[in-house]
């Protein structure tokens, strides 16, 4: 995979609305809810994914700065492994009974 381009934020734009992050197939986004957001050049491949949910249109492709080495593109690879299974683990609670027995249990975890 070649990645001809990066994406590259606008900070002055952005409104920390946490879209890209979302979209981000190899968590190349960092940032945090109602603050701006920015790429870490290194880890992006450039799949655009992070443009469509933009709803202020802060996210620009520019050619990468960077050689895209085996190592990089390994540790994307991992990088979007980790965010998978991450996903994967969260579970949405539902429902009273459900909610009290998570609390519940993240209570029991913390006594010990």
């Amino acid at each position: 995979m070649k990645r001809a381009a990066v994406a590259l934020v606008d900070e002055s734009r952005c409104i920390g609305c946490t879209l890209c992050i979302d979209a981000c197939p190899v968590d190349a986004i960092v940032g945090a809810q109602g603050l701006m957001h920015t790429v870490v050049e290194p880890w992006c491949i450039g799949c655009h994914l992070c443009l469509p949910p933009c709803p202020v249109d802060c996210i620009d492709m520019v050619a990468a700065q960077g050689a895209w080495t085996i190592g990089l593109k390994s540790a994307a690879k991992q990088r979007a492994r980790n965010r998978k299974s991450r996903i994967a683990g969260m579970k949405v609670v539902s429902g009273t009974k459900d909610r009290k027995a998570v609390i519940g249990a993240a209570l029991a975890r913390r006594k010990r």
